[in-house]
């Protein structure tokens, strides 16, 4: 069994297998990393442009682990295997298949109920993703079980004496399930009820539309004051 926690940053990057994602401008590196057969994803900002690197990242770092500790044991989320250093950090392997790779893939309603009682369980542990709209962040394994990924989008639950934040919470556990029936509209129609057919109709998903605003207009400006112009534009 290989003991990750005797590995620097640079001994993993030498290790890595499969690039998923290279970094540039405000994106980290995503590498497969193996040792003696054992698989562990690796990301890291450190090699982001160097302003964003040095000031966002690692807030990113420190959002995307805190959530995946609270998370830890719960299936279908991969767990934390370490915290490299303020810039990358390390966890397990999932063989799946990104559902932004799947067009029309008939997915079962198991699979879908199963969605639900994830995100039903990482409520409860509260935790919300708050970026489950963006597809690829949902992997289908061979199994057809679903596991979520990439949270550093994520938001927590307020104390009990932080009613606005309780309430922010709760609108994005309504977005997170509404991501869910989103993507059974796009993989799997036929199996949309008449209930879930009205949830999607409805225009009432504020809280969504100002996350979407919110988030593009975040990380516009992000880019725009800690990468490059040549990246920024991108």
């Amino acid at each position: 069994m290989v003991d990750w926690g005797i590995y620097s940053l640079a001994e993993l990057r030498e290790h890595a297998t499969t690039s998923y994602r290279q970094a540039h401008g405000s994106r980290p590196d995503v590498l497969l990393i193996e040792i003696n057969g054992e698989h562990a994803v690796l990301k890291d900002f450190s090699h982001s442009d160097r302003g964003f690197s040095h000031l966002i990242g690692p807030l990113l770092v420190f959002r995307e682990t805190r959530s995946l500790a609270r998370l830890e044991g719960l299936g279908g989320i991969p767990r934390l295997i370490r915290r490299v250093n303020r810039y990358a950090f390390l966890t397990d392997a999932i063989e799946g298949t990104p559902a932004s790779q799947l067009r029309n893939c008939d997915c079962p309603q198991s699979f879908f109920d199963s969605l639900h009682d994830l995100l039903d369980s990482m409520h409860a542990r509260g935790v919300t993703h708050c970026d489950l709209r963006s597809s690829g962040n949902t992997l289908i394994d061979k199994q057809q079980r679903p596991w979520l990924v990439d949270f550093v989008a994520s938001i927590h639950q307020g104390s009990r004496w932080n009613l606005p934040a309780r309430w922010i919470f709760k609108q994005f556990v309504q977005v997170d399930h509404s991501a869910v029936l989103k993507l059974k509209k796009r993989l799997s129609p036929g199996l949309l009820t008449q209930e879930e057919l009205a949830i999607l109709n409805d225009d009432r998903g504020l809280i969504e539309r100002l996350a979407r605003k919110m988030g593009r207009g975040t990380r516009k400006l992000t880019r725009q004051l800690f990468t490059s112009k040549s990246q920024s534009r991108k």
